[in-house]
């Protein structure tokens, strides 16, 4: 009799576990079936898998690091046209290199900012990280509302108070980079760029002195670096929220951490800012002082909760320093695969600065082929991606109709890569970017700093940051790459150089 019981609830068992998987089956395939009927008619790169769709390609190529995910999306492009569709499980991506198409949506404000991709910079395994900072927010009034309380913290003007700081860390770097200049060391720069603009968006944004240059147990870098690593992994593997096991549950436990820790500095250097203002202490200048004081002007009464207000330092931290280390890293890696670039880069230092121990404002103007560098290296090497929208509206591209509610993604890589827009476009070539007084026919096929109204805030300050750091380096040092040095794109939220920029340094004749 008990056998027989045990059997039944056995049986009974497998009956809903079969009934459940079956419901889901039939549920998830309808879901596929309304997916095709809307997006059937755009182009589609074969999936690998039905449940998955083109996600475990894309994280198969990822890690494996023989083919980086961009020259995928490259490939797909060149196979299907400039418009195509993917699919992450049920969540389809249109992806679309029609400069023209770029233009058309990025200028239109009606398209917002897609709030499934940006839940994810929200909060990483449930922990607030970004929240609705700038880069987040998707809501166009709101953001509009912050931005225009910020602005006056990146106006040139405001920075160019500031270039002392730059020049400061910047110099920091390069006296801690002295010891290892022997050409016989290997350093891997990335890390170094890592620490310095730290170093810089701390003092500059906060008035914070980090010295992560100097510190190696400074626990900031890495809880930055695993906080973004956390918002990729969960973006990459969407079942690693509900993972049981031990390891699973174990990585989850450290990125929440890496993320308090990160908050709590915000929380820390917020509630004590805002209260020597109230007591009428003198304040530093920095952008937070800019945006405490912008509160005042708006004549409105209203302020910042200190809980958005640390989502602004978390992106600052974010968008402000990962992505100039990036552009600093993939410049270097550029320099040191092209000789004839880094030779004229050198001349101009030494021109333009000679044996100058301090880097001026004014200085910077004058390092034109350094911005041309800048912006050629940022053409083949994008630190972001590109820019992302939710169509309010149909949009027709290339004679397809993109439907009405569509992610679409603009990336810079593709586009920069069109011959229609660029001659010889694999080609490094900084003097493609000398100014003229056409219209440049590629205005809207390379965004390093995205399009529109939602452009990067931070453009001038990361330029800035990147020209002082970059002069100051060339004025000491000789950099040979290491022979090993791959030249991949790791897409990890940004995109960075694999092998960390792997270099040797030498001091200059």
């Amino acid at each position: 009799m008990e056998l027989n019981a045990g059997f039944r609830i056995l049986l009974y068992a497998l009956l809903v576990i079969t009934s459940t998987v079956g419901v889901a089956f039939v549920v998830f395939s309808w879901l596929l079936y309304r997916f095709n009927r809307k997006y059937g008619h755009l182009p589609c790169p074969r999936p690998t898998s039905f449940f998955f769709g083109h996600l475990s390609h894309i994280n198969a190529v990822s890690k494996k690091m023989d083919m980086q995910t961009l020259t995928l999306m490259h490939q797909w492009m060149r196979d299907l046209g400039p418009v195509y569709c993917i699919r992450f499980i049920l969540q389809p991506m249109v992806i679309c290199s029609n400069p023209p198409t770029v233009k058309k949506v990025c200028l239109d404000s009606r398209h917002l900012k897609p709030r499934a991709l940006y839940d994810f910079f929200y909060s990483v395994f449930g922990q607030r990280f970004l929240g609705l900072g700038l880069v987040s927010q998707v809501n166009h009034e709101k953001w509009h509302t912050r931005r225009a309380l910020l602005n006056p913290a990146f106006n040139r003007k405001y920075l160019m108070q500031m270039m002392d700081h730059f020049d400061e860390s910047a110099t920091r770097l390069r006296d801690h980079l002295m010891p290892l200049a022997d050409d016989k060391t290997l350093v891997r720069m990335l890390e170094h760029f890592n620490n310095v603009t730290l170093d810089v968006i701390a003092k500059v944004g906060f008035d914070m002195d980090i010295n992560a240059v100097e510190n190696s147990d400074c626990p900031f870098p890495s809880a930055i670096a695993l906080a973004l690593q956390g918002m990729d992994a969960t973006f990459k593997n969407p079942l690693l929220m509900v993972d049981p096991r031990s390891k699973a549950r174990q990585y989850r436990r450290s990125v929440r951490d890496a993320v308090k820790l990160v908050r709590n500095i915000g929380q820390d250097c917020i509630e004590k800012r805002r209260e020597a203002k109230k007591k009428g202490e003198e304040l530093p200048k920095d952008i937070l002082t800019c945006i405490l004081q912008a509160e005042d002007d708006v004549g409105n009464g209203e302020k910042i909760e200190t809980a958005d207000l640390i989502d602004e330092f978390g992106t600052f931290f974010v968008a402000g320093q990962e992505t100039t280390s990036n552009l600093l890293a993939f410049t270097l890696l550029e320099i040191g695969r092209h000789k004839d670039v880094a030779k004229r880069l050198k001349d101009e230092v030494d021109e333009v600065l000679g044996s100058k121990s301090i880097i001026e404002h004014s200085d910077l103007t004058k390092l034109e082929y350094m911005s041309r560098v800048f912006k050629e290296t940022m053409r083949l090497n994008p630190p972001v991606s590109g820019a992302s929208r939710e169509l309010a509206s149909d949009v027709q591209s290339c004679g397809y109709v993109i439907p009405k509610g569509a992610s679409v993604l603009f990336l810079s890589y593709l586009t920069s890569r069109l011959e229609e827009y660029f001659d010889d476009p694999l080609l490094f070539n900084p003097d493609r970017f000398i100014p003229t007084d056409e219209t440049p026919r590629h205005f809207f096929a390379y965004f390093p700093f995205a399009i529109g109204q939602r452009n990067c805030i931070g453009q001038q300050l990361a330029l800035i940051e990147a020209k002082v750091i970059l002069a100051k380096l060339l004025q000491s040092f000789d950099f040979r790459l290491e022979q090993s040095q791959r030249h991949i794109i790791v897409s990890q939220v940004t995109n960075k150089p694999i092998d960390g920029c792997k270099n040797y340094i030498s001091l200059r004749d």
